[in-house]
């Protein structure tokens, strides 16, 4: 018995191998580019319904295991290109694969959690997404921000101007806030970073007014748009829902470029170019006739005398062309190393930007290394680790609003006549400006508006399996970082300039060092499983924020001469002190389920609580939730044309953070006899107020046409945001004047529509083309308290109407209107009616690449107060004119009748702009290999343009300025702004 046993137990050990070896088979093959065929390196091939899979070399080969003897099907992917499944059997040889290009991104990876993604086409939301080559492919930008003109449906972009070191606000779907900023969150490799429109205190030493009148940069001018992977924008509540609290004008999400296993690559580009003023408006002549009529009688033989000086020597001078056109050079150099092995990854960059502005003594430079790290640790933990530094050092110098101290280049010479010269004389000294109150030429020469900014921005991610079957498996994600911002400014305007010398105290010196230190962190389990054939996704975890932030600004006046030293000042005060601190976190829970790519749903929820809350320790649920179904996946689809066929719809709820101190009663120093002491603010603080909240729903339909080769994307929504805060105005009787209050509510409605597709695919030409529209409605839904006008300047200049049923984009002024809440007439719109962008790129044999980016916007209205000043001045190009021939010159009388009402200053701001142009060559292999051996992979050469040309009626140097930064309501005030440039570039990268 025993024998026999040890007979069958060897029979069996001998056959067992046998046995499995019967029971597996190995495919092999290359992956290659269908056009091109060029081999894909990083394809993934993944054996379906399994975790079991391989990744091509760098020949584009794979070999792989498939641990059965039956059929199999393979999923082969790579980024960039449409999936393909494969059948496959033990009686196959070698493969060859070829994929298609994803000329409509349907296989692109989208978040859709704080820990998990999905492909588009399975995607129930309008997620935006803009890739490396859509950022900077074309030209070279200054800022990531400005990269995403014309290329985010929904998105409604502004600058501050045309200053050197960017400065722009994105609103996302409208308006999400009265009274914040409208601006969405941003998170950059998963961090929570600043993206303040930080002060500068211009403002405060020109007498402008507010810190929102600075023109400061925003920070994620800090950013080297180069180093970016992807940006993916959430544009409303019911994608971002499971960020919570500080979601409501939507999230943009920024993944940066991490390394690939493979050789070492180093690439270098040199980008050399200039910029000169996109638009110029041209001054108006003087002529005696002129001199009579704009001058009153008394000043007319000195303004006479001045004139036939000029006409004598010919020394007439065009300050719009003295200030602004000067040709400024700008650089960009970067380096690249990337690379690694199985277990180690790395990407690390260096960039120098140095760019001048066309206004003298202005520029920016940039300095920012970065290093990301992606390590096994082993089989089943990876860790991921981001780490970034930037330096920059920007002179902004002085434009936009002033308050009679001549601190505005374009303010002063609005009220100079050409036929007066200002430019400094040959001993060093300037002359008096009779005009305004200081020479503009000396503010340029010697005023200072500095920033320099030291950033470190530090994230890492761990990824931990903790179980994995063929079928389902379980992973926790720690993830976290860190965003440390110091920006130390310097506002200078010397002693011996011509309004300083007026004072009692000449000079004048602000000095400004302010510090953020963002933390965030994250830990979440995601565990993925099969219930029959629906693919189920869960993940829970929690997140925790920390935001500190703290600024002191010194000012002097009185200063020594040539000191610039707080302490040689005879009036020393602290300006500012400002120090807070918040505390914020949230639990999220998200369960999506898949059946076989046709059905797609999602649910999840985020609980919050913030210390900026009336009520710290109130937690605020934001559910979400959504529904897609891919028709075309379905058996019973038989129209071979439409690829995809993908209604869906969307839910989501988020909230916008509560503005620091809304819950506290300030307390203001005073000083009574020498006696120091506190008094209280009339301004009250709200203990009961509460964050403000919106919700979204949205309709969309997504398609694929022609083999994928075409795709459609429409999108209706309809935000409503609730508790909007505004300050409800007290009775006197109560001793204060106003305290914070969630009253309004506002909605938002809108359509965005994308088509794009390979118009002409062919081995030697290839032409893609993109089209986008957008358009968004604002309504007052519920205001709360009674109608008021705000923002701007009055309502003889133009202003903005809050009332129940209108806008508060409503532009209204003067003359009266009984008719009208508020009591004025409305003049027009801020929103535009629509926008539109027509992208296309043209690859012609291969090496040779034409692209362009087309942006239009066509209505929405301005406040163009620059037009006030010129006219004020009689300085306007066309100023003597007389279009009516009713004998009054075009600057004393401007429509609409009635005449010289707020409505001559409001001004449609429609415009074409051609936004990107760029030629570029790759030289074959075969020329790099006989010129450099294999020592050089590839060299592209190119030239490209940034704002190329400019199309509008608008009479302002850009209808997309606004002096007013990121306000949500005031930022189509246009005064006085830098003009934006046109960038031209001459561009190398070779890779080695």
């Amino acid at each position: 018995m025993f024998k026999s046993y040890k007979l069958l137990m060897i029979l069996l050990f001998l056959w067992g191998p046998v046995g499995w070896a019967n029971a597996q088979y190995t495919i092999s093959g290359t992956v290659i580019d269908d056009r091109t065929e060029e081999p894909l390196i990083g394809a993934n091939v993944l054996i379906k319904g399994t975790t079991s899979g391989a990744i091509t070399d760098l020949d584009g080969n794979f070999s792989l295991n498939v641990p059965t003897s039956q059929d199999a099907r393979l999923v082969v992917s790579s980024i960039g290109y449409l999936s393909q499944e494969i059948s496959v059997n033990p009686n196959m040889a070698s493969l060859t694969i070829r994929l298609k290009q994803d000329a409509t991104n349907l296989e692109e990876v989208v978040v859709t959690g704080l820990a998990s993604s999905v492909k588009r086409s399975n995607l129930a939301n309008a997620v935006s997404t803009v890739s490396s080559r859509d950022l900077t492919g074309t030209t070279t930008i200054q800022t990531t921000d400005g990269a995403l003109y014309g290329k985010v449906a929904g998105a409604t972009i502004r600058s501050n101007g045309g200053a050197p070191g960017g400065g722009l606000s994105i609103q996302l779907r409208g308006i999400s806030s009265l009274s914040g900023a409208s601006q969405p969150l941003i998170i950059v490799d998963g961090v929570y970073i600043n993206n303040a429109s930080q002060r500068t205190g211009r403002a405060t030493v020109s007498g402008a007014g507010a810190s929102n009148q600075d023109d400061g940069s925003n920070r994620l001018a800090d950013l080297n748009p180069a180093d970016i992977e992807t940006i993916e924008v959430l544009k409303g509540p019911s994608a971002a829902a499971i960020y919570g609290t500080r979601a409501n004008a939507g999230v943009i999400i920024i993944t940066t470029k991490r390394g690939a296993e493979g050789r070492t690559t180093v690439s270098l580009s040199q980008d050399v170019g200039f910029a000169e003023p996109l638009r110029l408006l041209g001054v108006d002549d003087w002529s005696e006739e002129k001199i009579n009529f704009f001058f009153p009688e008394s000043r007319r033989p000195l303004e006479l005398q001045r004139f036939r000086d000029a006409q004598a020597s010919g020394n007439f001078v065009d300050y719009e062309d003295f200030f602004y056109n000067n040709q400024a050079t700008l650089l960009n150099t970067r380096i690249n190393i990337s690379g690694g092995s199985e277990k180690t990854k790395f990407f690390v960059s260096g960039n120098i930007v140095d760019e001048e502005g066309t206004v003298r003594n202005t520029g920016f430079q940039r300095y920012s290394i970065r290093a990301n790290i992606d390590h096994k640790i082993s089989n089943k933990i990876k860790l991921g680790v981001s780490s970034n530094y930037i330096r920059s050092n920007t002179d902004r110098g002085f434009t936009g609003n002033q308050n009679n101290t001549g601190a505005s280049i374009g303010y002063s010479i609005a009220y100079v006549p050409n036929y007066f010269d200002l430019r400094r004389n040959d001993d060093g000294t300037y002359p008096v400006n009779p005009y305004f109150s200081d020479n503009p030429v000396a503010v340029t020469d010697h005023g200072v508006n500095n920033s320099m900014v030291n950033r470190f921005i530090q994230a890492f991610t761990l990824d931990i399996d903790l179980l994995k079957t063929d079928n389902s498996f379980l992973k926790a994600q720690v993830a976290g970082g860190l965003d440390y911002l110091q920006n130390s400014t310097f506002i200078y305007l010397p002693e011996f300039l011509q309004f300083q010398r007026a004072q009692a105290n000449p000079g004048d010196i602000l000095k400004g060092k302010q510090e953020s230190f963002n933390t965030n962190f994250q830990a979440a389990l995601v565990y993925n499983w099969n219930l029959g054939r629906v693919n189920m996704n869960s993940q829970t975890g929690l997140v925790r924020l920390d935001f500190q932030e703290n600024s002191l600004f010194n000012r002097g006046r009185g200063l020594v001469p040539g000191q610039t030293n707080l302490r040689q000042a005879a009036i020393q005060e602290i300006n500012q002190e400002f120090d807070q601190r918040v505390q914020e976190a949230g639990v999220f829970l998200q369960q999506e389920a898949n059946f076989e790519d046709k059905i797609i749903g999602t649910v999840g929820v985020r609980w919050d609580k913030s210390t900026l809350n009336g009520n710290p320790n109130q937690v605020y649920a934001f559910p979400k939730a959504s529904l897609a179904i891919n028709v075309a996946n379905f058996d019973f689809w038989n129209i071979s044309k439409i690829n995809l066929l993908k209604p869906r719809i969307a839910y989501g709820e988020t909230a916008g953070p509560v503005a620091f101190g809304a819950t506290f009663t300030p307390l203001n120093g005073t000083n009574i006899g020498g006696l120091l002491g506190s008094v209280v603010s009339t301004q009250i603080g709200n203990t009961q107020i509460l964050p403000e909240t919106a919700t979204e729903l949205e309709f969309g339909v997504d398609m694929g046409m022609f083999n994928n080769r075409v795709s459609l994307e429409a999108t209706y929504y309809i935000k409503n945001t609730q508790n909007n805060i505004q300050n409800l105005n007290l009775s006197p009787s109560t001793g204060v004047v106003t305290t914070p209050s969630n009253e309004a509510e506002l909605q938002n409605k809108g359509i965005e529509l994308g088509l794009s597709g390979n118009i002409i695919e062919k081995a030697n030409f290839k032409w893609f083309s993109r089209v986008l529209y957008w358009r968004n409605r604002i309504e007052m839904t519920r205001l709360g308290i009674p109608t008021y006008l705000a923002g701007a300047f009055g309502s003889a200049l133009g202003t903005f109407l809050y009332a129940e049923g209108y806008s508060p984009t409503t532009i209204v002024g003067t003359p009266a209107d009984p008719n009208v809440p508020g009591g004025f007439t409305i003049w027009g719109n801020s929103q535009p009616d629509f926008n539109m962008s027509f992208f296309n790129t043209l690859t012609i044999y291969r090496g040779l690449e034409f692209s362009f980016l087309v942006d239009w916007r066509q209505g929405g209205d301005n406040i163009n107060l620059t037009s006030f000043l010129t006219d004020s001045g009689g300085t306007t190009n066309g100023w003597f004119n007389d279009d009516n021939n009713d004998g009054i010159p075009n600057g004393r009388q401007r429509g609409p009748e009635p005449h010289n009402n707020a409505g001559r200053w409001v001004q449609d701001a429609s415009f074409v702009k051609i936004r990107e142009i760029g030629l570029y060559y790759v030289i074959p292999r075969s020329t790099i290999s006989q010129w450099f051996g294999n020592s050089v992979q590839n060299i592209r050469v190119g030239g490209s343009v940034n704002n190329a040309f400019l199309f509008t009626k608008y009479e302002g140097y850009d209808p997309e300025t606004s002096t007013f930064g990121a306000q949500a309501v005031a930022n189509n005030v246009d005064i006085a702004p830098y003009p934006t440039p046109r960038r031209v570039f001459f561009h190398l990268t070779i890779d080695f």
